[in-house]
Formats: C-alpha cells, sequence, structure tokens
C-alpha cells in the first residue's frame, strides 16, 4: 500500500511539476527533478510516514532538489569536443546574463532563507509560498490553524526583519512581489 506522501505526489502531479518547472525554466529538467523526488519516495516510504503536510513537503524537496541539480550540473564535466564547444557558447551567453533575475533566482531564494534564519523553518516556508510561489495567505493560514491577521502580522515582522537586516535584499523582494 503507497503512503500517503506518494497518494499526494501521484494526485498532484500537476501542480508539484509546475513548481519545479518554475525554478528550472525547462519541463525536461523539471521531470528529472520530479522522477528523482519519486524514487527518494520509494526508497525512504517507511521513514516519512511522519511527514504531516504532504504539500509544503513536497514543495521544499523540489525547492532543495532544484537547487541540488543546478549545483551538480555546474560541475558536470564534458569531454567530448562537440558538446564542449556547445558548453563554451552556452557559457559564454550565460556570462553576458549573469546579472538577470533569472540567473540569479535560485541563488536568491537561497540568501532569502538565510536571511530569515531566526525563524522557524515552517515560517520561512510559509513567507516563501506566500510571496515567491503565490500561496493565498488565507490557505496558509487555515493549514497552520492560525488566523489570517496573525500570519499577516508575522510576516509583517519577517518583512521588516529583512528590511533592516539586508536592505539590497529587502529592495529586490519588495520588486519581485509587485510583479
Amino acid at each position: 500500500m503507497a503512503s500517503k506522501l506518494l497518494q499526494y505526489y501521484v494526485h498532484h502531479y500537476d501542480e508539484l511539476i509546475l513548481i519545479a518547472v518554475r525554478m528550472t525554466k525547462s519541463y525536461e529538467d523539471a521531470e528529472d527533478i520530479m522522477q528523482s523526488i519519486a524514487v527518494v519516495l520509494c526508497k525512504k516510504e517507511k521513514e516519512l510516514e511522519h511527514v504531516q503536510n504532504c504539500g509544503a513537503f513536497l514543495a521544499v524537496c523540489i525547492r532543495r532538489a532544484a537547487i541540488n541539480f543546478f549545483r551538480h550540473k555546474i560541475h558536470e564535466t564534458i569531454t567530448d569536443p562537440y558538446y564542449l564547444e556547445i558548453y563554451r557558447e552556452k557559457t559564454d551567453a550565460q556570462a553576458e546574463k549573469k546579472n538577470s533575475p533569472e540567473y540569479d533566482y535560485l541563488e536568491w531564494v537561497e540568501s532569502l532563507e538565510s536571511h530569515l534564519g531566526s525563524y522557524s523553518p515552517d515560517m520561512r516556508n510559509a513567507f516563501i509560498a506566500h510571496y515567491i510561489d503565490n500561496v493565498p495567505l488565507s490557505e496558509i493560514a487555515a493549514k497552520r490553524g492560525i488566523s489570517v491577521k496573525a500570519l499577516s502580522g508575522r510576516f509583517a515582522r519577517m518583512r521588516k526583519s529583512l528590511k533592516n537586516n539586508a536592505k539590497p535584499m529587502f529592495d529586490q523582494f519588495n520588486v519581485l512581489i509587485l510583479l
């Protein structure tokens, strides 16, 4: 019998892969990430029975898998001359775009998580889910069993903390949530 986490994964695959596509900007890479997550879920089914919020757990898994995917991709060694030339052309083009928001997105999210390090992982994930992944405030509040007003107040304190401790990050964050 499949665990509730695997059942959630299968039932909500379309929504979950959209999260991965948003991070990787590639459907093929997103499928690779989702497949690697499915393998881990199958292998560690017993260890993951304690997971209460399947959606949040899988969203965090996807985010971390995407970050690891890009880290691994950067360190891949290319030996075929044909692909090496393609890689050089691609990296030259990426170097020109180095300051683009798409290029820095994953590093930026990781930096945002570290600047919010004094808050619980649950609150950091809720903050990112609301402001980055556009999850409605009411949905997050309902999942945590608190009022929307209380959650809004916590987010206001988190934004103030960003403003006071990471001014450039706060400016980028404001631009992002206005898009």
